[in-house]
């Protein structure tokens, strides 16, 4: 009976157009406890949530070939540190409930953008669970609850669409703040590229389909899915099989994007009380915002242009045009809810209901709390490791003197070596900014010349165990085998966005504290063994061996790669730096050489699946500033991963599939959850929450503020 579900839905939407994919697009709520709570990033225990900043949301992805839509994956975007193991199993495990086999560890991939201001308390590893003072089950069901949401919602909402891509480049948005590790690679290879961190912003941009409007001279209007007004066109036309190359998007036929820019989410500083989605929670935020606005201008206009033509006898819309499209669309989505629902045994779903076609015309209709339709735009994660939106460089606060480069310190201490954002001191405003800039960036891209996607839909996954890796010599890799988790000393002198304590600095590849050995010894000592594995990071935890109260870091990952055409992700467990990144992209492009096309785009979703820290190069990770020493499986960790990537590229190219031997652990039920019940939290007697205080007027002026008060 699925079968034949998928096939119905698959070939009436072809009686409406011939599109190479189904998209479907999803976003639900994932804010989680905005007070109380620990946020996670910076690691500071002071850095307690007490209110909002931006609500935090999941953006799904689901594309699917239109000839077999069972060969389809899942692509999430969420508003959080980074992604949990854990997170992602329960995940799996709903999806495995609801659709069986259709979604599974193969073709699912999880990412976070990576802000420093979202409730902690959701992984299952120690180590990253301290400050927060262990699990917090609130943050962990929001992100579950609303991930699953979102899915659900792009399951639902599969349509025909076009899809292409697009680059550029995006300056004043990143700087590298590691430039000495740098410094440390090749100089040859340092030749290949203009700058010290990625300046290129990929777009994957999401369309309604443009064979439909070349076929009837008109284009869809912006809005939701099913919110399809009919303008004239100026743009319509394209290639016989719809593809876009040297064709330009317009506005008017988005249905969502993803950006894929590497920059740290740490415009809100670590003195931040505020849950928020950081700079790509707001780049995401004005775009969607933007577009819902233009939406609900461009629907009015073409409704009142629409009464005018028919109260003039026009006979403008025949029954092939774009109304009939809308309606056809419309009664697909429907018949697919109705179908799965009675799949389902759901009484509700009755066909009369299901088959009504009356219009809906929300700009922002709400399918359920906290899940928006409409336009979605996602800002993904990508070679972020050692970037920083803090542009303006990092100075010294007691001075006002540029910190020393090489180990990020003022007057030999780390604490007062903090970055300057471009509104500096003004956190909140530089958020704005560098959302702003990447929000305007894709905004270009969308309209820009782009390329076309074309080809299959594929994905492999595996699962790594990362403390015995053994990597093969290559012209991509360097022999050797990866370690047991551990730490440098350097991991707790922290970053110029976020600065450690006591007397850590970046670049120690001594461990020249003799206090701290004997606490590190104290906890576990690293054997010979391990201290040689991971050298010459000096140890400061040596976390792949301390197993109480359960483990503290991870020693099985996973890694995924997702084909979308001439569309390469590579969705990879943590945070590569800039250099890390472009080996690991050219490694699987030149894998892939020309068997995908001519066009052939690679890029990298950070922080997916499993977080596991970072990743450097291994020149870089002989410097041992923050990055090196976070990079947990010693220096051999970048040559695993590139070596993996190849192998799960190496299958896709031959059809065969790559099996995992390992899987990682479920740790729910061992973990430990310290923080307090809220013990008083109420208003006046005879008051109410949500009780208006002070009402906002009914108009400003320019540059007045608006003020709403409330209890």
């Amino acid at each position: 009976m699925t079968h034949f579900v998928l096939l119905l839905l698959a070939g009436s939407a072809m009686l409406c157009v011939n599109a190479e994919y189904l998209v479907g697009i999803g976003k639900a709520d994932i804010t989680g406890p905005v007070a109380d709570v620990n946020l996670m990033g910076y690691a500071m225990p002071l850095q307690i949530s007490r209110g909002i900043h931006t609500r935090l949301y999941a953006r799904a992805f689901i594309v699917a070939g239109s000839k077999d839509n069972r060969r389809r994956f899942v692509y999430v975007v969420s508003d959080a540190c980074m992604e949990s193991q854990l997170v992602t199993l329960r995940v799996l495990a709903r999806l495995q409930v609801e659709y069986g086999g259709l979604y599974n560890a193969d073709n699912v991939v999880l990412s976070g953008t990576h802000t420093h201001a979202s409730p902690a308390g959701f992984l299952q590893y120690v180590l990253y669970s301290i400050t927060s003072l262990g699990f917090v089950q609130q943050s962990f069901d929001a992100l579950v609850d609303g991930i699953s949401e979102a899915v659900r919602f792009a399951h639902e909402d599969l349509a025909p669409a076009d899809v292409s891509w697009a680059s550029g480049e995006l300056q004043g948005a990143n700087i590298n703040r590691s430039p000495t590790a740098y410094l440390a690679n090749p100089a040859d290879e340092r030749a290949k590229y203009a700058w010290d961190v990625d300046k290129d912003m990929d777009i994957l941009r999401i369309k309604h389909p443009a064979t439909t409007a070349a076929a009837t001279g008109v284009r869809l209007a912006t809005g939701p899915a099913n919110m399809l007004g009919a303008v004239a066109g100026d743009n319509a036309a394209g290639t016989q099989d719809g593809s876009l190359v040297g064709q330009k998007t317009t506005e008017d036929d988005g249905r969502g994007l993803i950006s894929w820019f590497p920059v740290h989410c740490t415009s809100m500083n670590n003195t931040n009380p505020f849950v928020s989605g950081d700079n790509k929670g707001a780049a995401a935020g004005i775009l969607e915002k933007e577009w819902q606005i233009r939406a609900t201008v461009d629907q009015k206009r073409s409704h009142t242009k629409h009464e005018a033509d028919m109260g003039a006898g026009s006979t403008r819309h025949q029954p092939g045009d774009i109304v009939q499209w809308s309606r056809c669309r419309q009664w697909l989505s429907q018949l697919s809810a109705w179908l799965i629902g009675g799949l389902k045994g759901n009484p509700a779903s009755r066909l009369e209901d299901r088959l009504s076609l009356h219009d809906q015309t929300s700009a922002d209709a709400t399918s359920g709390a906290g899940v928006r339709q409409g336009f979605t735009a996602a800002f993904a994660q990508s070679s972020v490791g050692d970037t920083s939106p803090n542009v303006l460089g990092a100075y010294c606060l007691d001075t006002g003197e540029p910190c020393v480069m090489s180990s990020s310190t003022c007057g030999g201490r780390n604490e007062l070596c903090h970055g300057r954002g471009p509104a500096w001191p003004d956190d909140t405003a530089s958020t704005a900014i560098i959302g702003q800039l990447q929000a305007d960036k894709a905004k270009e891209l969308w309209q820009a010349d782009g390329t076309a996607v074309s080809g299959d839909v594929d994905y492999r996954h595996v699962y790594i165990n990362m403390s015995n890796y053994q990597v093969s010599g290559s012209k991509w890799t360097r022999a050797g085998v990866t370690c047991a988790p551990a730490m440098g000393f350097s991991f707790a002198a922290g970053t110029t966005d976020g600065p450690g304590a006591f007397d850590f600095t970046q670049g120690d590849v001594n461990g020249s504290s003799p206090f701290w050995r004997i606490v590190r010894d104290f906890i576990s000592p690293p054997s010979p063994e391990q201290q040689a594995c991971h050298a010459p990071k000096p140890i400061l935890l040596n976390t792949g061996y301390i197993k109480l109260p359960y483990p503290w870091q991870p020693a099985i990952t996973e890694m995924s790669v997702l084909r979308l055409g001439n569309i390469v992700i590579i969705a990879v467990p943590g945070e590569f730096t800039t250099m890390a990144g472009r080996r690991i992209k050219l490694a699987v492009a030149e894998t892939v050489g020309h068997a995908w096309g001519e066009h052939l785009k690679v890029v990298l979703s950070g922080l997916s699946g499993t977080y596991s820290s970072y990743i450097t190069t291994w020149e870089e990770y002989q410097v041992q500033r923050y990055e090196g020493a976070s990079t947990i499986y010693g220096p051999h960790t970048l040559d695993a991963y590139i070596q993996t990537a190849v192998q799960l590229v190496q299958a896709m190219l031959a059809g065969k599939p790559l099996h995992s031997s390992v899987a990682p652990p479920d740790l729910r039920a061992e973990q430990i959850e310290l923080l307090g019940p809220v013990v008083r939290d109420a208003v006046p007697g005879g008051t109410h929450f949500g009780d208006v205080v002070v009402q906002p007027l009914p108009a400003y002026l320019p540059g007045q503020t608006a003020e709403a008060v409330f209890r």
